[in-house]
Protein backbone atom coordinates (compact mmCIF):
# COMPACT_ATOMS: atom_id res chain seq x y z
CA UNK A 1 0.00 0.00 0.00
CA UNK A 2 2.86 2.17 1.18
CA UNK A 3 4.52 1.87 -2.35
CA UNK A 4 1.60 2.46 -4.25
CA UNK A 5 0.92 5.69 -2.51
CA UNK A 6 4.90 7.13 -2.90
CA UNK A 7 4.24 6.11 -6.93
CA UNK A 8 1.40 8.17 -6.92
CA UNK A 9 2.91 11.26 -5.01
CA UNK A 10 6.06 10.60 -7.15
CA UNK A 11 3.79 10.81 -10.21
CA UNK A 12 1.77 13.73 -9.29
CA UNK A 13 4.80 15.83 -8.43
CA UNK A 14 5.98 15.13 -11.63
CA UNK A 15 2.83 16.14 -13.61
CA UNK A 16 3.20 19.51 -11.45
CA UNK A 17 6.92 20.60 -11.79
CA UNK A 18 5.57 23.16 -14.35
CA UNK A 19 3.68 25.16 -11.49
CA UNK A 20 5.79 28.04 -10.25
CA UNK A 21 6.12 27.37 -6.38
CA UNK A 22 7.41 29.54 -3.99
CA UNK A 23 6.89 28.85 -0.17
CA UNK A 24 8.27 29.60 2.71
CA UNK A 25 8.24 26.53 5.04
CA UNK A 26 8.82 27.04 9.02
CA UNK A 27 10.75 24.95 11.21
CA UNK A 28 9.16 25.35 14.36
CA UNK A 29 9.91 23.68 17.71
CA UNK A 30 7.27 22.72 20.65
CA UNK A 31 7.60 22.47 24.07
CA UNK A 32 8.45 18.84 23.68
CA UNK A 33 11.07 19.47 21.37
CA UNK A 34 9.67 18.01 17.95
CA UNK A 35 9.60 19.76 14.84
CA UNK A 36 6.54 20.83 13.41
CA UNK A 37 5.69 21.35 9.73
CA UNK A 38 4.41 24.35 8.34
CA UNK A 39 4.33 25.91 5.01
CA UNK A 40 2.99 29.27 3.83
CA UNK A 41 1.45 29.63 0.01
CA UNK A 42 2.22 31.74 -2.35
CA UNK A 43 -0.66 32.27 -3.93
CA UNK A 44 0.19 33.33 -7.41
CA UNK A 45 0.37 29.84 -8.17
CA UNK A 46 -2.25 28.83 -7.16
CA UNK A 47 -4.46 31.93 -8.63
CA UNK A 48 -2.59 30.44 -12.12
CA UNK A 49 -3.73 27.12 -11.49
CA UNK A 50 -7.21 28.08 -10.96
CA UNK A 51 -7.27 30.39 -14.04
CA UNK A 52 -8.07 33.92 -12.22
CA UNK A 53 -6.38 36.56 -11.27
CA UNK A 54 -6.17 38.15 -7.71
CA UNK A 55 -9.15 40.30 -8.04
CA UNK A 56 -11.16 37.68 -8.76
CA UNK A 57 -9.95 35.19 -6.42
CA UNK A 58 -10.65 37.60 -3.54
CA UNK A 59 -14.37 38.28 -4.99
CA UNK A 60 -14.38 34.52 -4.73
CA UNK A 61 -13.46 34.39 -1.03
CA UNK A 62 -15.68 37.66 -0.79
CA UNK A 63 -18.62 35.41 -1.83
CA UNK A 64 -17.55 32.56 0.69
CA UNK A 65 -16.26 29.95 -1.80
CA UNK A 66 -14.05 27.59 -1.16
CA UNK A 67 -10.61 26.98 -3.33
CA UNK A 68 -12.52 23.75 -3.87
CA UNK A 69 -15.54 25.80 -5.06
CA UNK A 70 -13.43 27.96 -7.11
CA UNK A 71 -11.70 25.23 -8.89
CA UNK A 72 -14.91 23.69 -10.05
CA UNK A 73 -16.44 26.70 -11.17
CA UNK A 74 -13.30 27.46 -13.35
CA UNK A 75 -13.61 24.15 -14.78
CA UNK A 76 -10.33 22.77 -12.60
CA UNK A 77 -10.51 19.16 -11.74
CA UNK A 78 -10.48 17.59 -8.21
CA UNK A 79 -8.02 15.69 -9.44
CA UNK A 80 -5.49 18.47 -10.29
CA UNK A 81 -6.24 20.71 -7.53
CA UNK A 82 -5.46 17.76 -5.30
CA UNK A 83 -1.92 17.35 -7.06
CA UNK A 84 -1.04 20.44 -6.99
CA UNK A 85 -1.30 20.80 -3.16
CA UNK A 86 0.17 16.97 -2.90
CA UNK A 87 3.38 17.52 -5.02
CA UNK A 88 3.75 21.20 -3.16
CA UNK A 89 3.88 19.71 -0.19
CA UNK A 90 6.07 16.55 -1.32
CA UNK A 91 8.99 18.48 -2.53
CA UNK A 92 9.18 20.72 0.63
CA UNK A 93 8.89 17.92 3.21
CA UNK A 94 11.63 16.44 0.83
CA UNK A 95 13.94 19.55 1.38
CA UNK A 96 13.46 19.58 4.50
CA UNK A 97 14.46 15.72 5.01
CA UNK A 98 17.28 16.59 2.69
CA UNK A 99 18.41 19.48 5.55
CA UNK A 100 18.13 16.36 8.13
CA UNK A 101 15.07 19.06 9.64
CA UNK A 102 12.84 16.07 9.20
CA UNK A 103 12.95 12.68 10.49
CA UNK A 104 12.03 9.22 8.32
CA UNK A 105 9.25 8.49 11.02
CA UNK A 106 7.79 12.47 10.84
CA UNK A 107 8.10 12.01 7.53
CA UNK A 108 5.79 9.36 6.82
CA UNK A 109 3.94 10.79 10.25
CA UNK A 110 3.04 13.83 8.01
CA UNK A 111 2.37 12.29 4.46
CA UNK A 112 -0.03 10.05 6.46
CA UNK A 113 -1.78 13.71 8.27
CA UNK A 114 -1.62 14.98 4.59
CA UNK A 115 -3.45 12.11 3.09
CA UNK A 116 -6.00 12.28 5.43
CA UNK A 117 -7.07 15.47 5.68
CA UNK A 118 -5.16 18.48 5.45
CA UNK A 119 -4.87 19.37 2.06
CA UNK A 120 -8.83 18.68 2.03
CA UNK A 121 -9.74 20.66 4.80
CA UNK A 122 -7.14 23.91 3.21
CA UNK A 123 -9.16 23.78 -0.03
CA UNK A 124 -12.92 23.13 1.44
CA UNK A 125 -11.90 25.85 4.20
CA UNK A 126 -14.89 29.06 3.56
CA UNK A 127 -13.58 32.44 4.27
CA UNK A 128 -15.03 33.77 7.51
CA UNK A 129 -17.49 36.44 7.00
Amino acid sequence: MLKVTLKKVLFLSAVFLTFSQSVLAEEVHNQEGKVVYQIHYDYEPIYTLLKVNQKEFDQYRKEGLSIAEMAKKQGVSRRDLEGYFVSLHYKEMQKWRTKGILSEENYFDLVYRLREGEIEEFINSKPNH
